[in-house]
């Protein structure tokens, strides 16, 4: 299977590769442990690659946190989706629109989120600056 549709079969889509989430050293890694055979669940790749991403370029810029909750909310699975979301909400650099735009999605999970982000005293006092 070539690398581009091993990234497909692994729920990779081209935003996770434009946003430089994913790359080919980190789909040789993939694949190295896809083919172990000891995990075919696609979103814990998605997770791996998304956490190794995140530790290596934080703080975030508020463009990049605002298109990485974008990539948790367009993911096929809703579940490792919402944690994409979750963590970028949890940040300390998560901007404000990313902040609205989690505590308007309808989700109970995001709103506690931000209602908790927002309830920091570091949070509370951006809000009043």
């Amino acid at each position: 299977m070539a690398a581009p549709d091993f990234g497909e079969r692994l729920g990779f889509t081209p935003a996770w590769f434009d946003l430089g989430v994913v790359d080919q050293a980190f789909m040789e890694k993939a694949r190295a442990e896809w083919d172990k055979g000891d995990d075919t669940n696609t979103e814990h790749y998605r997770w791996w690659a998304f956490q190794e991403f995140l530790a290596a370029r934080r703080p975030l810029s508020a463009d990049l946190a605002a298109a990485l909750y974008e990539l948790g909310a367009t993911d096929a699975d809703p579940g490792m989706g919402g944690s994409i979301m979750s963590a970028i909400v949890y940040l300390s650099e998560c901007p404000q629109a990313v902040l609205d735009a989690a505590a308007a999605a309808g989700e109970r999970y995001l709103l506690r989120a931000v209602e908790r982000r927002r309830a920091e005293p570091r949070a509370a006092a951006d809000a009043g600056a």
